[in-house]
């Protein structure tokens, strides 16, 4: 059984939760438990800012607990990791703007933070995570509780992320390639076609 099956077993019934490094923040995936114990709407994509750390990038760009990131550069995001790959991958070309689709109250909203690459370097203290400001309408739901029971799980994929992340950008290269590769056999089909037209003139 791996260790997010497990997660998903304790008492609040929800998925592991994930430290963006490039946010400072602490995301879920959306699935049924996260809709239903923060009412979310029903079909609801992306990952749930579940809490933000207080003067890091998140807290400082607007993005506040209770938002749903559901886009970055018009890409949907389906996981935690997903928002700090399409920032990393931004970084390497030398993007540090990154443009995002929140869901907050119902409402889209549009917004571009600015991560640097020292930003997205910083450490962060695991153990600080327990204190950051997060969303608590559910009065049945104690945050500092969560993350206590979550510190295991939160400490091995804070540890492991730059390989996670890592990976997913190897992957969206791979995928880069073969597309490449596709469109460079068209282009040769329709320059051959061309060469047979020509040919056909003389």
């Amino acid at each position: 059984m791996n260790s997010t099956a497990f997660a998903a077993t304790s008492a609040h019934a929800l998925p592991a939760p994930q430290i963006s490094k490039a946010l400072d923040a602490l995301l879920l995936p959306i699935d049924k438990a996260v809709i239903k114990k923060f009412k979310l709407k029903k079909g609801e994509h992306g990952v749930f800012v579940l809490s933000v750390k207080p003067g890091g990038v998140a807290d400082k760009q607007g993005i506040k607990p209770g938002d749903i990131i559901s886009e970055i550069h018009g890409h949907k995001v389906h996981k935690p990791v997903d928002v700090d790959a399409a920032v990393e991958r931004g970084l390497k070309a030398g993007n540090s703007n990154v443009a995002m689709d929140l869901y907050r109250g119902g409402a889209t909203v549009e917004v571009t933070t600015v991560v640097t690459q020292e930003e997205y370097n910083e450490a962060i203290s695991v153990t600080e995570v327990s204190t950051w400001e997060s969303e608590t309408t559910d009065s049945s739901f104690s945050y500092s509780e969560f993350v206590s029971e979550e510190t295991s799980e939160i400490e091995s994929s804070y540890e492991s992320e730059e390989t996670t992340v890592e990976e997913e950008l190897k992957q969206d290269e791979s995928a880069n390639d073969a597309e490449t590769a596709e469109e460079a056999s068209e282009d040769s089909d329709t320059s051959d076609d061309a060469g047979d037209d020509s040919s056909d003139g003389d």
